[in-house]
């Protein structure tokens, strides 16, 4: 028994020493080896991130990457000086107190002011002016602050995203919010106020966000002790991501100094709510896109709807879509451009009448086109079919998505760059089309009933039919670079059908249609509703529309005007859209082509 016993001693205290050896090398793996492993989605390791538990910070640069015009022109993040207040370690002798002092005649400040905030201060914040924002530091300032050599104040840079944009048009750039709330532990981790760094809610912001979030944010941090004090003698020091790749540069389309006359262009023509889309003409990429109301990316109110972007959101067009009637009738061999029409002012039917009360009288289709007859093109559309006009509709790109899209792209599943843009309809649903009502029908073909195009769709159609028919994908994304400037993608054009879009129509107009098309819109220049634009510095082509549309239960009109100049070598294809215009007022958007083209054609080579 007493061999048996000591036998079972030995065997357990062998097993003890394996449990205690097994725990001593898990340990000496954690201490020595682990806290090197990298977390997952960080670019910090466990041992940092320790250290950073047992500290309080502020992000001077969230590591967000930046956009950037066609001409290399930053559009996001300028990089300021700003003054960082850490917290006080002991109450101030009378000499830092003397410092504190001349600190707040440096910033221009109220110096009790200056103490009541700092004296409570448990963590470092920027001082802010009184809009929220940063106080911008001169080199004097800077300068100043460093004579002061105080340990709990410093002039730091800081990224600031918008601070350059201010109230603008540019709603296709988007906007950042708060992270949500699946994504919060993890940034917890990297930075104590989660809140710090935001995720892209809306445009570019969202739509490339896995592309612009980078691998984590630069923090200037100080060390503070279980009841958040200061660690004595533990100055602050600065934290960041070490790759030469990241953050990358978006480079987009716009021409940003042709972006910010447009937006002023629109706001000295008193457009409320609207759109201006303009387009290269060889290519469809996007040069300018203005949405009004304005809105500030770096302070969004959702309840006014200003950070929406009417120029991917679908309105009624009017007789802009007359091109989609005319493109249907003479592929179906429907109508001549010489065929001739009387015109009363009234249709006869569906209470349908001319915008002109006297009436056209005798006209032939061009100069029904020219001057934008309803009585003829009610007439054209009674020999055509519903099919026929969503066929014709479809093959200018109409009715669906026409923005950029790739699936299975640079990582992302579906790279899309244009944030919630409508597609937009001709008929509202599949009983309509079957029916093949004839009053329907004629709404319809002059741009009324549930017809609906956005700005882009408006701009994209006329580069369509610059193009014999083909319709290309509006880009507003040409390349994007890392952060040492090389080259990761290139953003290569491509027609609607390339972009593997189901609704991309099979269908396409003939190139004899096209040129038909271009000769309609140009006589609308010559002797129709456009005539005033023979003002121009261009000679130009296009096609007027208003709308009648009900907003708010009153009657207003949305007006339009698309086209393209010069005639002979078209370099841009644009849209002006003026929403909910009162029935009597002049029609801006036509005023505002012009002035539109004219700015293009003095920045042209």
């Amino acid at each position: 028994m007493n061999l048996l016993r000591k036998q079972r001693i030995f065997y357990a205290l062998f097993l003890m020493l394996i449990v205690f050896a097994a725990i001593i090398i898990r340990l000496g793996y954690i201490q020595f080896i682990q806290v090197n492993y990298h977390l997952e989605n960080s670019e910090r390791t466990m041992l940092q991130m320790s250290v950073l538990q047992r500290e309080q910070g502020i992000v001077l640069d969230s590591g967000r990457g930046q956009f950037i015009d066609r001409n290399h022109k930053p559009i996001t993040g300028q990089l300021i000086w700003v003054p960082v207040l850490f917290p006080l370690e002991d109450k101030l002798n009378g000499e830092q107190e003397q410092q504190h002092r001349k600190l707040a005649h440096i910033l221009n400040i109220d110096a009790n002011q200056l103490w009541e905030k700092w004296s409570a201060l448990h963590s470092p914040i920027y001082w802010k002016s009184p809009t929220g924002e940063p106080v911008k530091l001169s080199q004097a300032q800077i300068q100043a602050i460093r004579q002061l050599q105080l340990e709990d104040v410093q002039a730091l840079p800081y990224m600031d995203r918008y601070s350059a944009l201010k109230e603008n048009g540019m709603q296709w750039l988007g906007y950042l919010s708060e992270m949500p709330d699946g994504e919060k532990p993890v940034v917890k981790l990297e930075v104590k106020d989660p809140f710090n760094v935001k995720t892209g809610a809306a445009g570019l912001e969202r739509s490339l966000e896995p592309l612009l979030k980078g691998l984590g944010p630069t923090i200037v941090s100080n060390m503070v002790d279980s009841h958040k004090k200061p660690v004595e003698g533990m100055g602050p020091r600065l934290i960041a991501p070490h790759n030469p790749k990241y953050p990358l540069h978006i480079q987009t389309t716009i021409d940003l100094s042709l972006q910010q006359k447009l937006e002023q262009l629109a706001t000295q023509a008193e457009v409320n709510e609207g759109a201006v889309v303009v387009l290269d003409a060889d290519n469809a990429e996007v040069r300018a896109m203005v949405s009004r109301p304005f809105y500030d990316p770096a302070d969004i109110h959702l309840d006014d709807g200003s950070s929406v972007n009417q120029a991917t959101m679908a309105a009624v067009p009017g007789s802009i879509f007359k091109l989609v009637t005319a493109a249907a009738a003479l592929e179906q061999g429907a109508v001549s451009s010489t065929e001739t029409f009387h015109c009363s002012g009234h249709y006869g039917k569906y209470g349908l009448a001319c915008w002109k009360k006297e009436g056209h009288g005798t006209i032939t289709f061009e100069e029904a086109f020219a001057g934008s007859c309803n009585v003829a093109f009610a007439e054209v559309a009674s020999r055509l079919t519903s099919s026929q006009l969503l066929q014709a509709a479809h093959a200018l790109g109409l009715g669906q998505q026409v923005g950029y899209h790739r699936e299975h792209y640079l990582g992302l599943q579906d790279f899309r760059p244009f944030d919630h843009e409508d597609a937009g309809e001709v008929f509202h649903s599949a009983d309509i089309l079957k029916q093949n009502d004839e009053g329907i029908r004629i709404q319809t073909a002059i741009g009324q009933r549930d017809v609906k195009i956005t700005p882009l769709q408006a701009a994209n159609m006329i580069v369509t039919v610059l193009h014999g028919g083909q319709v290309l994908s509006p880009k507003i994304v040409s390349e994007i670079h890392y952060a040492d400037g090389k080259l990761l993608a290139e953003i290569k054009d491509q027609s609607l059908t390339q972009s593997g879009m189901p609704t991309a129509s099979p269908f396409q107009i003939h190139s004899s249609t096209a040129k038909q098309l271009r000769s309609y819109m140009e006589q609308v220049v010559e002797e129709g509703t456009g005539i005033r634009l023979q003002q121009a510095i261009w000679p130009l082509a296009g096609k007027s529309g208003t709308a009648q549309v009900l907003h708010n239960g009153v009657e207003k009109n949305n007006q339009w005007f698309i086209g393209y100049g010069p005639v002979n070598h078209p370099k841009y294809a644009v849209a002006v859209l003026v929403k909910n215009e009162s029935v009597h007022s002049q029609h801006k958007a036509t005023a505002l082509f012009q002035q539109v083209m004219d700015v293009l054609a003095g920045t042209s080579d």
